[in-house]
């Protein structure tokens, strides 16, 4: 099984503040860094550390170079990349003492997918091959409904949530991972099991993957129901935090592990990866993860 992560690529502009301002606030930033960035490039490195093998598929303007570098480096296959004139999607990131964070985000070459650029990419990819998307690129309802059609295993993270995301074809999604935010909006459901059951039954053979931040995470595929507890550590930045344990936990489920033991293994990484300043760079590597599990039984 090939594994494709179809999605976007970001600079992630990250400064440390006091705590997150106000509406009309001014704040002094104690510290700025410059990291690789984008959902789909997090996610695709966070798949290539724990599983050794990932394609990454999206667009990067001329400033993007540094972006593929980090994706290289881990071995993914990078070959499915277009250049396009411009800027690379940027992200602003402003993270607190606690590790919580907002951010802005500027699509950039993000916005320039196309369909014959998603056929493209499609053409090297068949049946029962994986499929990971998220919500920060263009053409997103046409390479989801497509790679449907031809047979892959798809998975959706519908992160930003905005209200296109009702317009995307979720009937072709066989996989949601999502915080529980996310859930709550998409379902229309409350707590975490009745999210699980609202969305398996509006999308039918879906699986449901909810993270809940400190509470854990769970899984349904609308008969095994899985809670898995997160670890407690101490959080310096979130920011890259879903996209870790999305690799990790799919990585897992694909290669036939139990949900819990897929639930904890992601948690893991996870936790490991709060610990640490910005986002791909915080990815820890599988046999990390697996030493923090042997630390924490």
């Amino acid at each position: 099984m090939k594994k494709l992560v179809f999605g976007s690529f970001n600079i992630d502009h990250v400064y440390t503040l006091p705590h997150l301002p106000e509406k009309g606030e001014t704040l002094y930033t104690e510290s700025y860094e410059l990291h690789e960035g984008g959902k789909g490039l997090n996610q695709a490195l966070s798949l290539t550390k724990a599983s050794g093998q990932c394609c990454m598929a999206g667009c990067v303007g001329s400033d993007g170079d540094f972006l593929l570098d980090i994706l290289d480096r881990h071995g993914t296959d990078t070959s499915l990349v277009m250049r396009v004139p411009g800027f690379t999607g940027h992200a602003v990131i402003e993270v607190d003492p606690d590790g919580q964070n907002q951010m802005i985000l500027f699509p950039g070459a993000n916005s320039e997918i196309t369909e014959a650029y998603c056929d493209r990419v499609l053409s090297c990819f068949s049946a029962g091959d994986f499929l990971l998307m998220q919500c920060e690129t263009s053409c997103t309802a046409y390479m989801l409904e497509k790679a449907k059609k031809e047979g892959l295993i798809t998975a959706i993270n519908p992160s930003p949530f905005t209200d296109k995301i009702f317009d995307l074809p979720l009937g072709c999604v066989d996989y949601f991972i999502l915080n529980e935010f996310e859930g709550q909006s998409l379902s229309g459901a409350e707590a975490p099991r009745e999210i699980c059951e609202a969305l398996v039954e509006k999308y039918p053979g879906c699986r449901v993957i909810l993270t809940l931040g400190g509470k854990g995470s769970v899984y349904y595929d609308g008969n095994v129901y899985t809670e898995c507890p997160a670890f407690k550590v101490k959080a310096v930045d979130t920011t890259g935090a879903g996209d870790t344990f999305t690799g990790y936990v799919f990585t897992e489920l694909l290669s036939g592990t139990e949900p819990f033991a897929a639930l904890r293994l992601a948690s893991a990484a996870s936790a490991l990866a709060v610990q640490r300043q910005g986002a791909a760079v915080a990815i820890p590597d599988r046999e990390s993860v697996l030493s923090f599990l042997d630390e924490n039984v």
